[in-house]
């Protein structure tokens, strides 16, 4: 069919039945184009019609606003919101890219698979048909010509491994660098993360660590030697006791309230 001619269908056409939802980029891309190179048409998603003679150019733009709400019907309606705006086939197609395609959020999410990748049955047939879908998806972030841009582009796979490890507590700061405009560096990426400030809980955490240790080993050292204080006044060691059950001071286990409930 040719991209200048207006379009005939002889019944309502559908580019994908998988429609995008942010998340299935890469297989809606792919239907996406399989369908523009079989209507011969993939022009329209790749320029924007200046190369079109003038004579021509009327015809072209109408077969390109019929392409384009075709497109349209191939989104969801929450990310349809987002899209509505570019009415031809080029600026749309740009623009999907630039809100789904983030290079380095499917890096992180393709490796993120492969590496929780598991066999939960005896199917090895499913089980190897997703492996190698996975290891494709993967293989197509890393391949490159040129040994500068092989070398990029395992240090991003290096640095999304290092993500992918981040403690839950800094899911913050991951999501923060995988949707940042400009993927950094993995010096740079170094430098971000040792700056970035440890959570409160962990810090307490570490600091009430050793006293309780510090308290634990006064109840089972000098205190205890002492046996005898503590079973009859309370006094252990030096200072007010301290419960081993509730770890509260002014009482020892033996009359603890909250062990003995009177």
């Amino acid at each position: 069919m040719a991209s200048g001619s207006a379009l005939s269908f002889s019944r309502s056409p559908s580019i994908t039945s998988e429609k995008l939802n942010g998340k299935n980029y890469l297989s809606w891309s792919a239907a996406v184009e399989m369908w523009f190179f079989g209507q011969g048409l993939y022009d329209h998603l790749e320029q924007d019609g200046s190369h079109v003679p003038t004579e021509k150019a009327d015809k072209w733009k109408q077969v390109d606003f019929q392409l384009c709400a075709l497109l349209w019907q191939s989104v969801e309606p929450n990310l349809l919101i987002s899209l509505r705006a570019f009415k031809t086939c080029h600026s749309f197609w740009k623009k999907a890219q630039s809100i789904c395609a983030n290079d380095i959020q499917r890096l992180h999410d393709t490796a993120n698979k492969l590496a929780s990748l598991k066999m939960t049955n005896h199917d090895m047939v499913s089980f190897m048909a997703e492996a190698q879908s996975v290891v494709e998806e993967l293989k197509m972030f890393l391949e490159a010509d040129p040994l500068k841009d092989i070398q990029k582009k395992l240090d991003k796979y290096y640095m999304v491994l290092i993500l992918c490890a981040l403690h839950p507590d800094f899911d913050h700061v991951r999501d923060k660098l995988l949707t940042s405009h400009e993927v950094p560096s993995m010096e740079t990426l170094t430098t971000r993360l040792l700056r970035v400030p440890v959570p409160q809980t962990q810090e307490a955490h570490e600091l009430v660590e050793p006293s309780v240790m510090v308290a634990t080993r006064g109840r089972g050292g000098r205190g205890t030697r002492g046996g005898r204080g503590t079973r009859r006044g309370g006094r252990g060691g030096r200072g007010r006791p301290q419960c081993t059950y509730c770890e509260k001071m002014g009482h020892t286990q033996e009359n603890c309230y909250s062990l003995h409930l009177f």
